[in-house]
């Protein structure tokens, strides 16, 4: 029978179980591990969207065409495919080994490096044109023009929706319980196999996601305000 057929009304609940140390533990030990490949997925996905956006922005084919495609693949296409394809069909195209969490990081940063990609894009463009003009005029080469000059004020149209970007990663490490991760909803969903108690555990599971990103969406939304605020003045 199905956990969603337990009738509502015979059904007992009992927390004591769950919420005992040894299965605290289990769940405290997934978030470390969806923490641990949701910040590793926000670096190295920076890393490769700063690189998308500024091949995109080149113009410069067929690389930037290239870019494009990239970007809008991994945007329109489940990440859960994503995710199942780089674990098992890579492996066999390239005669590779992956590991579960690798499979997952390269996955997670992959599809953030998508998203990325364009907010790097839209931050660096909005950036007047006439200030690219004057560092020109004074001198200063396109690489420190852009890293002393355009970035810095870049970054701050980019920060929220960066801050957007992880607590989605965050989030979406829960498909890498496909692949045997054992991040949060892996650890939960052996525990409630153990435990028989999948209502108490997936309730917990559902608090302990909340917990996580609540908080992050709070800041992220303050750090936008503060942005906002003091670009009007």
């Amino acid at each position: 029978m199905s956990i969603l057929a337990v009738p509502s009304a015979t059904y007992v609940w009992d927390w004591s179980t769950v919420l005992s140390v040894q299965s605290l533990e289990i769940i405290g030990g997934g978030l470390l591990y969806t923490l641990f490949v949701s910040v590793l997925a926000l670096v190295f996905g920076n890393v490769i969207g700063l690189a998308v956006a500024s091949v995109r922005m080149s113009g410069r084919q067929p690389f930037s065409g290239l870019a494009y495609v990239y970007i809008e693949f991994f945007r329109t296409t489940p990440a859960l495919v994503q995710l199942i394809w780089i674990f098992y069909v890579l492996p066999i195209l390239f005669n590779i080994s992956l590991g579960p969490i690798e499979a997952g990081v390269i996955a997670l940063s992959l599809n953030a490096g998508a998203f990325l990609a364009e907010i790097f894009r839209g931050g660096i463009q909005s950036v007047p044109s006439g200030q690219r003009d004057a560092s020109f005029v004074l001198g200063l080469s396109r690489p420190t023009t852009f890293w002393s000059i355009v970035f810095p004020q870049a970054v701050r149209s980019m920060l929220p929706a960066t801050g957007n970007v992880f607590v989605s990663l965050v989030k979406d490490s829960s498909l890498l319980s496909v692949i045997a991760v054992p991040e949060l909803t892996y650890q939960a969903q052996q525990l409630a196999t153990s435990t028989f108690r999948p209502l108490e555990v997936y309730t917990l599971l559902a608090v302990t996601y909340f917990i996580v990103a609540f908080p992050l969406t709070r800041a992220v939304g303050r750090l936008e305000k503060r942005l906002r605020k003091s670009s009007i003045r």
